[in-house]
């Protein structure tokens, strides 16, 4: 398998006397993370699994060295715990083909160097990104993460300038680090020699911000996003205006061919008091899918990332949420969100009406106090249905139940 080699950077950190910050600062993490799925489909056989996870992060804290050093160390662990559904692949574990049945077991490993100087940072191996060109999974079981390398430096005011390139990812269902490549289902799988990426994010006063970034995915695609927020107060209510754009073309040797893609989203977000509302539309342009890693990699930088997606060529999506916390009713740590999703207009030669919609419900309560603080427990309902699938098939309607139950310690 291909693992990061941790023992290398311990080796860097480590080399003589270990400085005193770099012990005193550090934290070890240790959580626990129960998971059930079950999604019954209308078309096609039903899929879902139950398991439970263990994972280990240990977090250093940085030497007094004038380049101070620290350094991050993963594990995690996942054991399926039924064989309900295990004959078929569900995402969430990894799928064994030959004997058609998902692994009993998978772990993951990963390590980063952190190198600190004055305002800047640079991580070396495995990445957690959160960035509108990647972003980390952890919707299923075992988080998806990456490897390469990141850099980030807040000397200018109100400014942070991001670069890096990023070169494996270690999808949510596999416990190797493969090379990129595009999520491209019936396609051979053309694998990119990384991904090459800058942002900037400006603030530009206190109510004003503004971001563009840059992502190239080697003979595979570019990636250009541009935003910008409003964030004001109207009476006891803070309202948040954001405004969002991706233009997506094929790059270098093009190896999936030519890549059409934009998307244009604009949404509000009003909150007061325990009442959250957020409200929006999006368009996308151009004659492909919006891009995505193979792996199952989110984008949730889309307004309208969900189950679905929401990322079909020509798709006019109108979707709305409302979220109410029960601290204000004597039940802190309780919340429920109500979340739905409407896509039209899906361009497919032949379907003028095709569509698409997705209603969510979850519930969520974290002890806030007490010996079980943290203990999380979450139910996540989701409904959809798409009016066409492949070809000239029925699309496939599912309702999905998932369980997740978490918990972490620090010491």
């Amino acid at each position: 398998m291909k693992k990061i080699p941790a023992l290398a950077l311990l080796a860097v950190c480590c080399n003589g006397a270990v400085y005193a910050d770099f012990v005193k600062d550090s934290q070890t993490t240790l959580n626990f993370r129960n998971f059930f799925i079950d999604r019954n489909n209308s078309t096609v056989p039903d899929v879902g699994s139950w398991s439970q996870a263990l994972g280990l992060k240990f977090s250093s804290g940085y030497t007094d060295t004038p380049v101070q050093v620290g350094l991050d160390v993963t594990s995690s662990y996942a054991l399926r715990l039924s064989d309900h559904h295990a004959e078929r692949p569900d995402t969430v574990l990894p799928f064994d083909p030959v004997n058609n049945k998902q692994e009993r077991s998978y772990n993951k490993f990963g390590a980063t160097l952190k190198l600190k100087y004055k305002d800047s940072e640079l991580l070396i191996g495995e990445l957690s990104p959160r960035t509108p060109v990647a972003f980390i999974d952890d919707s299923r079981q075992l988080v998806t993460t990456y490897a390469g390398v990141a850099f980030e430096n807040k000397s200018v005011d109100n400014l942070k300038l991001s670069l890096g390139r990023i070169t494996h990812i270690n999808a949510r269902n596999d416990d190797e680090f493969e090379k990129l490549s595009l999520f491209a289902p019936g396609k051979p799988r053309m694998e990119s020699d990384g991904l090459n990426y800058a942002g900037f994010d400006y603030n530009f006063s206190p109510a004003i911000t503004g971001a563009y970034w840059f992502g190239q995915l080697e003979d595979i695609y570019q990636q250009h996003y541009l935003n910008a927020s409003y964030n004001t107060k109207v009476g006891s209510s803070k309202l948040k205006l954001d405004a969002r754009y991706f233009h997506n073309s094929e790059d270098g040797d093009a190896y999936y061919g030519k890549i059409d893609s934009q998307t244009f989203g604009v949404q509000a977000n009003l909150a007061n008091g325990p009442h959250s509302f957020a409200a929006g539309v999006q368009k996308n342009k151009g004659d492909n899918n919006f891009p995505t890693f193979d792996g199952y990699a989110p984008q949730p930088f889309l307004h309208t990332w969900s189950t679905l997606g929401f990322i079909k060529p020509e798709e006019l999506t109108y979707h709305a949420l409302y979220s109410y916390d029960f601290k204000e009713v004597g039940a802190p740590g309780l919340r429920a969100t109500l979340r739905y999703l409407y896509g039209t207009n899906i361009e497919r030669p032949g379907f003028s009406d095709n569509k698409e919609t997705e209603a969510n419900f979850i519930l969520g309560y974290t002890v806030p106090e007490g010996k079980l603080k943290g203990l999380g427990v979450e139910w996540r309902y989701i409904d959809t249905t798409s009016k066409y699938g492949a070809g000239y098939s029925e699309g496939n309607d599912f309702v999905e139940n998932r369980v997740i139950t978490t918990y972490s310690f620090k010491f």
